[in-house]
């Protein structure tokens, strides 16, 4: 299993333990649960105190659960995760808002809500709170955004008198002296065989870059567009062997001409 994987579900898994204990909070209160953290709901303005703050409690149960939920598919496909935790996250906190207004308004005084509007102002939901969870909301999204589109960017080859380098996620630096040859292969690498990703990138769109392995290639290094053919192998002494494709077939075609005849 990945590292990456680990790591993702680690942190939904920390993630939900904060929600969690949301959850048993408003279980066990005596006075009424409240939503935003420097607002106060006080006893009058609930009918039901037990049964409101159980509701609360349960909501918050069920966002923990998808947490946890999040955390055990990362371990399988980090792709979907993503998709979940954006989800969670994003239109998830508007789904908890939405929630909580309803389970409010079913448990709420009405007179004795119109007499406390009456004779105290209202709470207002805390400025450096609502701030606060746009800039998160915003650093989540912009994070994954930038991640995504560096993985899903073609690798640059910069090929130096001695060298390769690959820049991109997982790249690298290949001496000329340990590569034993350099072939064009007229096949996509999800013809050739991509294996399983044991520490690497494996987007949407079927972009892999890092480290995979397979019976039949054993250990490698991907930079591939995983559809688009001919890929570029490059064959290292004692050294995991290395394969590169682009999106566009005449780049990789001209990327291995540039290659052989430095090579060579």
């Amino acid at each position: 299993m990945s590292i990456e994987k680990i790591i993702f579900a680690a942190a939904c898994w920390v993630s939900s333990l904060i929600f969690g204990g949301i959850a048993i909070w408003a279980f066990r209160r005596k006075d009424p649960m409240h939503f935003w953290s420097g607002s106060t709901v006080k006893p009058e303005e609930i009918t039901d105190i037990p049964a409101y703050n159980r509701a609360n409690g349960l909501m918050w149960a069920l966002y923990t659960a998808c947490l946890v939920v999040t955390g055990l598919l990362s371990l399988f496909s980090i792709k979907i995760a993503c998709i979940l935790l954006l989800v969670i996250f994003v239109p998830g906190i508007a789904v908890l808002i939405f929630t909580y207004n309803r389970i409010y308004n079913k448990y709420k005084n009405p007179s004795a809500v119109t007499a406390i509007s009456d004779k105290y102002e209202k709470p207002k939901t805390p400025k450096a709170i609502i701030a606060t969870v746009i800039i998160f909301f915003a650093v989540v999204i912009t994070s994954l955004s930038l991640l995504f589109l560096y993985g899903e960017k073609d690798p640059e080859i910069i090929i130096h008198d001695n060298s390769i380098q690959i820049k991109a996620m997982y790249g690298l630096d290949i001496d000329f002296s340990e590569i034993a040859d350099i072939t064009l292969i007229e096949m996509s690498m999800k013809e050739i065989g991509t294996g399983r990703r044991t520490n690497g990138y494996g987007g949407l769109g079927g972009t892999f870059k890092g480290n995979f392995k397979s019976e039949a290639l054993g250990e490698t290094l991907l930079f591939v567009q995983s559809k688009s053919s001919p890929t570029v192998k490059i064959d290292r002494i004692d050294k995991k062997d290395v394969y590169i494709s682009f999106r566009n077939s005449e780049k990789t075609e001209q990327l291995y001409r540039q290659l052989i005849e430095k090579f060579r």
